[in-house]
Order: structure tokens, then C-alpha cells, then sequence
């Protein structure tokens, strides 16, 4: 059976006439009564009969046409596709990525389809989860990688990656001059936080309310690197992704600080509106996201 077979097998039906389906298709009728032939040779089933001068499908031949047409719909989706693909020579990329995100967690994957598909402009949005779920909105970008959790209608949501947070301060800050600090150490001495009402913030509070312990921010700032440069400084401990924070650890410049057992920690996704919303270019970047850090799971990073 061929594709070919079952798009003239599918004409016939619908005109009744091999030769309204030859002229269709642009070839002969001799050519389409000949893969007719062959494809009722194939199946064992007759396929038509005659009713006057207009050919019918028979049982066998209705049956196929319900399936054929979902071959033959599925064959020109994949086909779509492909095109897609290959015409990917332009084109436009729009994308939001939370700051951490863009700087320690994609690199990787905006490296390999720049690679691939040079001609392709990358527009890159950055904001705090709440600003890239607008714009994916507004449709100002197609794709976020946004702190999770995240919900909302419409709205298809794929975890890829987990990293810890890590609380960490200048090596002479007197929490840092301690072998083990309690979560209440902590709180007393305030924080250098992300903003209140973020997502990352929620998290973190969460975890102080979930051992009871209050916490005060000292300062609120939404960039990650912001916040490490004044713990850098000595105005306060923050608690950032350890992929954030990994060089100046490395440099002791920062110096995390002992919690014990307590452990923050957050989830990365990709969040969209539907593979059918998604442009070839959006479509291709979400598959090199997946292949990066692993479909359907949750990858754990920065440890």
C-alpha cells in the first residue's frame, strides 16, 4: 500500500470517476485505474462498484477510506513539519528566560541551534517568572523557562530542571565564621531577597514557614547577580542557585553557609501555549531543550 495508491483511492471516492481523480492528480486515468488495481490486490477486497455511470465504495472500500483519510492527514502533518524545518534557514526566535536561567542553565542549548540554524534571529526576553507569564500573554514571546510552580489556562507546563539554593555570604561575615547556623541564625540576620511576591521568594518562605521561623528581608533586588555582589560586599547573606554562585565559591570570594539538614531548592520548566502556537523555530528550540535535560523528568543541576 502507498501513499500515492490511497490519495487516488481517496479522489475516486469523493468524484465517483477515475477520470475526474486522474485529472485531479494531473496524470492518466489508465495510471490511476492501474493503482486501484494494485491496491485492491494488496487489501484481497473489492473496493468499488458501479452504480450507473458513478463508481461507490463498497463496505471494504468505506472502511478504508476512515482510515485512509487519518494516513493521508497524518502524512501531510509530519510533511508540514518537515518543511518546517528545513526552512528554518530565516526566521525568529522570541523567548523569556528568567536571569539565572539565560546566564547558568541555557547557554548550552542556545549555543547548539545557533549552530544549527545560524540565520535564525534570538530575541531574549528577561524578567522574573510573573513578567514572562504576561508576555507569553501577550504573545511578545513563545517560550519562557520560568521558576515553577506556574499555572494558568491555556497554559502547558514542562519541568526540566531542579537546582539547589544555597545560602552564602562574604567569608568574613560572621555567620559565614561559624561551623553550623540554625534557620532562626538566619532569620535574625535577615536577607538579601528576591523581590516579595516572586516566585523563588514564595519558595524560600515557605520553607522558613515550614520549620516556623520568620524571615526578614534586609534588602529586595530581582537579579541573582545583583544579589551575590552585595553578599560579595559583606551587606548580608543570599540564597541563590549554587550554579549562580559556583565561581565566586571557587574564588572564595562567597562562602556558603551551613544549614545542616535544611535544603532549598527549586524546579526550572518551559512553559508555552500548546505545540500548535509554537513556530518552527519554537517548536525545534523546545525539542533541543528536551533532549538537553531529558524528557519527562526532572534533572537535578548545580550540585
Amino acid at each position: 500500500m502507498e501513499i500515492r495508491q490511497l490519495r487516488y483511492f481517496l479522489s475516486t471516492v469523493r468524484l465517483g470517476s477515475v477520470r475526474a481523480a486522474a485529472e485531479e492528480h494531473f496524470i492518466t486515468q489508465p495510471a490511476v485505474s492501474l493503482q486501484l488495481r494494485k491496491l485492491e490486490s494488496g487489501l484481497g477486497q473489492k473496493l468499488f462498484t458501479r452504480r450507473g455511470r458513478r463508481l461507490v465504495p463498497t463496505a471494504a472500500g468505506l472502511a478504508l477510506a476512515t482510515r485512509a483519510e487519518e494516513v493521508i492527514r497524518s502524512v501531510d502533518a509530519l510533511n508540514a513539519e518537515l518543511r518546517g524545518l528545513n526552512q528554518l534557514e530565516h526566521g525568529h526566535l522570541k523567548v523569556g528566560n528568567t536571569d539565572a536561567a539565560s546566564v547558568y542553565v541555557l547557554p548550552e542549548v542556545y549555543r547548539a541551534f545557533h549552530r544549527s540554524y545560524p540565520g535564525v534571529r534570538i530575541d531574549i526576553t528577561i524578567g522574573d517568572t510573573r513578567h514572562l507569564l504576561d508576555a507569553l500573554s501577550a504573545g511578545r514571546i513563545e517560550l519562557a523557562t520560568a521558576t515553577l510552580p506556574v499555572d494558568g489556562p491555556g497554559l502547558v507546563v514542562q519541568p526540566v530542571y531542579r537546582e539547589d539554593m544555597v545560602p552564602v555570604a562574604a567569608p568574613a561575615h560572621p555567620l559565614a565564621l561559624r561551623r553550623r547556623v540554625s534557620l532562626e541564625d538566619l532569620a535574625r540576620e535577615g536577607l538579601i531577597a528576591y523581590p516579595l511576591g516572586s516566585t523563588t521568594r514564595r519558595m524560600i518562605d515557605a520553607e522558613f514557614d515550614a520549620h516556623r521561623v520568620t524571615v526578614r528581608a534586609r534588602m529586595e533586588i530581582s537579579s541573582p547577580e545583583a544579589m551575590k555582589r552585595l553578599a560579595e560586599s559583606g551587606l548580608g547573606v543570599a540564597i541563590l542557585p549554587r550554579p549562580v554562585v559556583a565561581g565566586e565559591i571557587r574564588r572564595k570570594t562567597l562562602k556558603v553557609i551551613a544549614l545542616g539538614d535544611v535544603r532549598f531548592r527549586r524546579d526550572i520548566g518551559v512553559v508555552h501555549r500548546g505545540a500548535d502556537a509554537l513556530s518552527p523555530a519554537a517548536r525545534v528550540f523546545l525539542q533541543m531543550v528536551e533532549k538537553r535535560f531529558g524528557t519527562g523528568r526532572m534533572r537535578k543541576g548545580g550540585s
